[in-house]
């Protein structure tokens, strides 16, 4: 395997990333992996790293982080809406809170054996999604690989991104959704996919969903292709504190489909507008709010699985 590069994003897994990166490159010299290294320094500079590393050729990137990091990776493989190498790959070493991505990828979280998967040089094409969205008032674009959500979802990963991960993911984000459950209010807002007016009323939260799992597992659409060219939407609607709490377990379960103010429907396009804007979340990470439009790009992303 010829011009790799390695994104790595040390302050990721509570910052134990940092210490464990020379035994994972280590590994990688073993196994006669020849690659280029770049430790990122903050946010957003994954994204210039890769896009950098793409235009002087590199075709292989491997990214050494959490779901967020994953997340500014795969946005570095476009520029201007369009792929600066559209053969380019991207392995995946989870090294996150919530390492939601692999899970539906299957790809393993021990390090030597996400390495192993990524020497094996299986390519699949995955879809990705592109949202148009608001941030501090100015339209904003990019990508997501895994899920986007708009409401509860997003207020919870922007409470957890605030505070230390040392409990690890699961706890992490339990402990920050029950905390949010508690103070959290339902929006009044509209949703449209492909044309049509899904819903209009109190939404507790939207989740477009390219991916199974978010949230350190929580299995939110659970019948959800990530290579199927569409997008599995999930409305919550208007659901109470009490209604949340007792059926919290059941998202983690991925039985929350059968409940009646829950819904799930295929598209490929979605709107969702708020009388007053809306958090979002895409793939553990909080960048804007709405008015946001989201839109699948089929079998955008080549990924090592």
């Amino acid at each position: 395997m010829k011009d790799v590069f390695v994104l790595v994003n040390p302050a990721s897994a509570n910052g134990s990333t940092k210490k464990v990166w020379p035994d994972i490159e280590r590994e990688m010299k073993v196994r006669g992996l020849e690659f280029r290294a770049h430790l990122t320094t903050g946010r957003g500079d994954a994204t210039l790293a890769v896009r950098r590393a793409l235009k002087e050729g590199r075709t292989t990137v491997i990214s050494i982080g959490g779901d967020g990091t994953a997340n500014e990776v795969v946005n570095g493989f476009f520029e201007g809406g369009a792929p600066i190498n559209p053969a380019a790959r991207l392995g995946l070493i989870s090294r996150g809170t919530g390492c939601d991505l692999i899970r539906t990828l299957g790809i393993p979280k021990d390090f030597p054996a996400a390495l192993e998967t990524i020497l094996a040089n299986r390519e699949r094409k995955i879809d990705l999604a592109r949202v148009e969205f608001s941030q501090d008032g100015a339209p904003q674009q990019r990508y997501f690989a895994n899920i986007f959500d708009a409401g509860l979802g997003a207020v919870v990963a922007a409470r957890v991104n605030d505070v230390s991960k040392s409990a690890g993911g699961f706890l992490s984000f339990l402990l920050g959704t029950l905390k949010t459950i508690l103070a959290f209010k339902s929006y009044q807002a509209q949703v449209t996919a492909d044309g049509v007016e899904l819903y209009r009323g109190p939404l507790t939260l939207a989740g477009a969903a390219n991916g199974r799992y978010f949230g350190g597992g929580m299995h939110l659409a659970p019948v959800a292709l990530i290579d199927d060219g569409e997008l599995d939407l999930i409305l919550v609607r208007g659901m109470g504190k009490l209604s949340l709490l007792v059926n919290l377990v059941r998202i983690y379960r991925g039985t929350h489909l059968t409940h009646p103010k829950v819904s799930a429907h295929r598209v490929r396009e979605v709107v969702i507008t708020g009388e007053k804007p809306i958090e979002l979340e895409m793939d553990g990470e909080t960048p804007g709010k709405t008015p946001a439009t989201i839109r699948v790009c089929p079998g955008a992303l080549r990924v090592l699985c």
